[in-house]
């Protein structure tokens, strides 16, 4: 334990940001290096994901099998939400050199894999380049992909504006009214739309959070890995490396819910102590106003394929990048919208799309050198406290 604490101390003097990488070029190019130089025994792959614009988009992962007797799997991935890689990179970048080191190797198992949307980390957009959010993406089964949302069609076909983007104020804004204090939408208070329209919906590509009729291919890959790695281990934890929603330059970790097969109580409770820990983070359910449950994360795939007597432990790790007053809420809904409807419908001129894209890539990566601190800070702070509790410390 004394070994953990003396690394903190240590590397949090370091330059934190130097971690993030300049590009998705430079990125992937940075990943492939540091898993070339980590100890065997590996297996380094990629997957190629196809495109109609882009000939080097690639999924790289690195696995890293317990040598003796598999007890823990850790993964951890990044980029699902392509503008987010940034921070998730950083992290991972951290991770391999100087948390990974610490990790007993006997009994533990670790499974990276970098920018899962390789499209929109290029070019700087959420989604895939065919628009799908590939956090609503993953079902195990395929059922996800047949459910029907009333509520989200309902109001997509009344709030989403269906033209080329001619102002920076979205329809969706323009029926805001304030009714003590809280901002409605016509008669929809604010929480009713975020959770009416942003947890997923796989009818209609054109609407908003969009999960697909199909699996995409990186969602394929992950799973189908994913099946091969985790019956050989009784305890499963991932990390899943996001950035927007929450308080500016603070850590939270978001989980689907009570009663989720992705979270085990128990495994929890041994890693995660909120309370303790509420200077690394904030312990956020779906249910938090302004927050909201995900249908096909890439989280649920955690709890799909797990054994009977497995017990799983899927986590979001969120970096607040707007802030989380109304103010902030609702400036990232307006952005949200407009962004959404200039992807499917265009711009009006140059100068409203170069203002609305660089608007929405600043709410996935902040150009702030005291966020990406934050950023590393927390998740160092974050995984030395799960490497003591889970016991595969190697000190």
């Amino acid at each position: 334990m004394t070994s953990l604490v003396v690394l903190c101390k240590y590397t949090s003097m370091q330059n934190d940001s130097a971690y993030f990488p300049k590009n998705y070029a430079d990125s992937r190019q940075i990943f492939l290096n540091q898993i070339e130089q980590l100890p065997a025994p590996k297996t380094i792959g990629s997957w190629e994901i196809p495109s109609k614009t882009d000939s080097d988009l690639f999924v790289d992962h690195v696995w890293l099998p317990a040598t003796e007797k598999p007890e823990k799997l850790f993964v951890i991935t990044s980029g699902i939400h392509g503008s987010e890689t940034y921070a998730g990179a950083a992290i991972q970048r951290m991770f391999f050199a100087e948390i990974f080191p610490q990790i007993n190797r006997r009994t533990t198992g670790v499974f990276v894999v970098h920018a899962m949307n390789p499209y929109g980390f290029k070019h700087h957009q959420r989604c895939t380049e065919s628009n799908i959010n590939l956090n609503r993406n993953f079902s195990v089964s395929g059922e996800i992909y047949r459910r029907k949302d009333e509520t989200s069609a309902k109001l997509s076909e009344r709030f989403l504006d269906r033209n080329p983007v001619s102002s920076m104020r979205s329809r969706l804004m323009d029926s805001m009214t304030m009714k003590n204090g809280e901002p409605f939408f016509d008669e929809y208070p604010l929480d009713d739309i975020v959770k009416g329209l942003i947890p997923g919906q796989f009818e209609f590509v054109e609407n908003w959070e969009f999960g697909g009729l199909k699996a995409e291919p990186q969602t394929k890959f992950f799973i189908e890995r994913l099946s091969q790695l985790m019956p050989d281990f009784k305890d499963v934890i991932g990390f899943d490396l996001h950035t927007g929603l929450g308080d500016r330059n603070r850590l939270h970790l978001l989980t689907d819910g009570p009663g989720s097969p992705s979270i085990n109580k128990s495994l929890f409770a041994e890693l995660f102590f909120p309370q303790e820990d509420a200077e690394i983070y904030a312990f956020t359910p779906p249910t938090a106003k302004g927050f909201y449950p995900v249908h096909g994360a890439l989280n649920s795939a955690f709890g799909e394929l797990a054994k009977p007597e497995q017990r799983v432990c899927s986590i979001t790790m969120e970096f607040g990048t707007f802030g989380h007053s109304m103010k902030a809420q609702l400036d990232g809904l307006n952005c949200f919208a407009v962004a959404h409807q200039g992807q499917m419908h265009g711009f009006a001129n140059k100068d409203i799309e170069k203002k609305i894209l660089s608007d929405n890539f600043e709410r996935s990566r902040p150009a702030s050198a005291e966020w990406e601190q934050a950023v590393v800070q927390a998740s160092r702070g974050l995984f030395l406290k799960v490497l003591s509790r889970s016991g595969v410390s190697r000190f």
